[in-house]
């Protein structure tokens, strides 16, 4: 009787395939010392956000500046994480409404290895007034062409998406942070989102969002089980976003929250620590 296979590696281990859909990436990242720690938490892949930090104008570096206030953000690092190791490794793509040349940029990262997504950041009032008047109906359409998803980070994300998941159904839509709330209302309107079925809820930031104040009353436990009672497991994707984390946890105390919930069953698990990022953002197991 042949004697059994001993596995000695490290990477490749536990039942889950867990997915974490938001990493930030800075100058002169240490991607081994990254995939150490992702083997050691059983982490199989990771979507990079590259943000090295803002520039005078408080724009997103790095980027290219058109002048005017226009800007285009760029993913070199990403880019190239993702061409050394496909599997373990994408990225998305921050894009800005004034790019002059967003109508050839999106089909050419649709096209791009690695690239799973686009990414809109609107905090500025008079910008999500624009949204809501479609200023942004071009860069949705194009993004929806592409095949790409879209992750929104927005004050009242809830509000801007409850038109445009209808206008554009065949466009996946990722609720960025819980939404970035503030207010209980804007909260619910969060939840409304789950009747469009093209939209997804990034469970990220959690400990911001509902650890206290008038946000949410049941904390983040109740927050949690909302989500899942409204989204189902299917459209929640955690992401731990550790290099941004606000508060002291660990990149497996943000970890721990999901894989030993007990509002989640195995089969829910599976989907929120991995199954839903794989499908929002199109991206096969390895």
């Amino acid at each position: 009787m042949p004697a059994p296979t001993v596995f000695h590696g490290i990477g490749g281990r536990g039942g889950l395939d867990i997915v974490d859909a938001q990493l930030h990436l800075a100058p002169q990242p240490d991607l081994g010392g990254i995939a150490t720690a992702m083997d050691a938490l059983g982490i199989r892949s990771v979507l990079f956000d590259e943000l090295w930090g803002r520039n005078e104008q408080d724009h997103g570096t790095p980027c290219i500046e058109f002048g005017d206030g226009a800007y285009r953000p760029l993913s070199p690092l990403a880019q190239a994480a993702a061409l050394q190791d496909p599997q373990r490794f994408a990225w998305l793509q921050r894009v800005t409404r004034r790019d002059p040349g967003l109508a050839s940029l999106i089909p050419q990262l649709g096209a791009a290895p690695g690239c799973k997504a686009l990414r809109v950041v609107i905090f500025d009032r008079d910008e999500c007034g624009l949204f809501r008047s479609g200023a942004y109906d071009a860069l949705l359409s194009q993004a929806q062409e592409a095949g790409l998803a879209l992750c929104l980070l927005a004050r009242d994300a809830g509000a801007l998406l409850e038109s445009a998941a209808a206008r554009f159904p065949r466009l996946r839509f990722v609720v960025d942070h819980c939404g970035w709330v503030r207010k209980e209302a804007h909260w619910r309107e969060v939840l409304a989102l789950a009747r469009h079925d093209n939209v997804w809820l990034k469970w990220s930031h959690f400990h911001r969002a509902f650890g206290d104040g008038e946000v949410h009353a049941q904390g983040v436990q109740g927050a949690f089980e909302q989500a899942l009672g409204a989204f189902g497991a299917r459209r929640v994707l955690w992401a731990g976003d550790v290099t941004h984390e606000e508060t002291s946890a660990t990149w497996a105390e943000l970890l721990a929250f999901v894989l030993r919930n007990p509002a989640l069953n195995d089969a829910d698990r599976e989907w929120v620590l991995g199954g839903a990022a794989r499908e929002v953002f199109r991206w096969a197991k390895a």
